[in-house]
């Protein structure tokens, strides 16, 4: 089956410092959108992380399994 680059999730995603921020953040921090909706906020030193989020969805999805609490085992 032949890639249809006009199908691209990736394309979805941008990197923006939203005015205004709903969450109250600073000014210089990084926001992940998808589809104009904030998914994930990065610190100014932590740009390259927001950049491989966009474009990367094995490690957005391995981010998104390491976050879910419910999945976790106890400890002790």
């Amino acid at each position: 089956m032949p890639i249809d680059p006009s199908n691209d999730p990736n394309e979805a995603y941008e990197l923006t410092h939203p005015p205004g921020d709903p969450h109250d953040l600073p000014s210089d921090w990084w926001t992940v959108t998808c589809n104009g909706i904030p998914v994930r906020h990065f610190s100014p030193d932590r740009k390259a992380e927001a950049e491989r989020y966009m474009v990367d969805p094995v490690w957005r999805a391995e981010l998104a399994k390491s976050r879910m609490f419910h999945d976790r085992k106890p400890q002790g």
